[in-house]
């Protein structure tokens, strides 16, 4: 049964208002320390964006050799089996492939996990080790791992270094219908999947606030259809997140690459990549997916 708006609304609003007060722990970076990373960003980008097109060419190689994913989602009923478990499973796979179903051994052993935000996390500690700034990665991923590996406390631990955060949403007019049809899905939430999309732009615009994100810029992303803006596209690696956190998908000169946490091994898209355009078909982010953040670096 579809709920009112207005009572959808309320009952949003109240929902998202009885969370926590911010994420947990703190995190800062000395003006000196924002300076250098903006002077290193180059190296940074470079590394990252290396390490996710890696991950992207591996998942095709390997599916077009076995026509079983490299990587499989740490949240799938696969990655919970026992080795003994998951190697029937993959010899199956194979056999229905039309592989060869006693390679399962061999490829069992290449294959490994991987998830949204887990992909960031790796690729983005590349890009920082590539930097000389380990450092200043430990205490972010420290940060990142304090509220849970939640894509929002990783994008205001890199604002704290000097990243500029966007609201993004291709059409705000749409807010309280994608809420609607959320809470029609899954009314009880379990998979914390629901945007909120009226009650964070309302937020957004009101306070600068997005959950517990300041936000630099709610305009650039904002009610661009289709049509997602050539100043966009033209920055060298962002990291999005979309639904409060729920999804993170980093991305290069308007490309997304990102990889899914409950994919079967006999999905060729554990690891895909699409053009950011979350209202077109086609587009990315993957998985109806309607507003959120993106962190672009500095300079950008």
């Amino acid at each position: 049964m579809k709920l009112p708006v207005l009572f959808l609304s309320v009952f949003l609003l109240s929902t998202a208002s009885a969370c926590a007060d911010d994420h947990e722990g703190s995190i800062s970076f000395s003006e000196t320390e924002k300076e250098a990373h903006k002077q290193s960003i180059g190296k940074v980008v470079e590394a990252a964006t290396a390490c996710m097109s890696a991950d992207l060419d591996r998942q095709k190689d390997f599916y077009r050799r076995y026509g079983v994913a490299a990587f499989y989602g740490d949240r799938s009923e696969f990655f919970k089996l026992s080795y003994n478990d998951k190697y029937y499973v993959v010899q199956d796979a194979l056999y229905r492939q039309r592989r060869d179903p006693r390679l399962a051994a061999q490829v069992l052993k290449q294959m490994r996990p991987t998830s949204c935000v887990g992909m960031a996390l790796k690729c983005l500690e590349r890009g920082f080790r590539a930097a000389g700034q380990e450092e200043y990665w430990s205490r972010i991923n420290r940060y990142t791992g304090q509220n849970s590996s939640d894509g929002t406390a990783l994008q205001g631990a890199l604002r704290a270094l000097g990243w500029r955060v966007l609201y993004w949403n291709p059409a705000p007019a749409n807010n309280e219908k994608w809420d609607t049809y959320e809470h029609y899905k899954d009314p009880t939430n379990k998979d914390r999947f629901w945007g909120y999309h009226a009650y964070r732009w309302s937020t957004v615009r009101s306070s600068k606030k997005y959950y517990y994100n300041d936000v630099d810029d709610a305009q650039t992303l904002v009610n661009f259809g289709e049509n997602v803006p050539a100043e966009f596209k033209r920055v060298p690696f962002f990291i999005g997140t979309a639904h409060t956190g729920y999804h993170v998908f980093p991305g290069t000169y308007g490309n997304v690459i990102e990889a899914h946490s409950r994919r079967r091994i006999t999905d060729p898209n554990t690891v895909e990549s699409a053009k950011f355009n979350p209202y077109a078909d086609g587009g990315a982010p993957r998985g109806m997916y309607y507003s959120g953040l993106i962190a672009v670096p500095p300079g950008y």
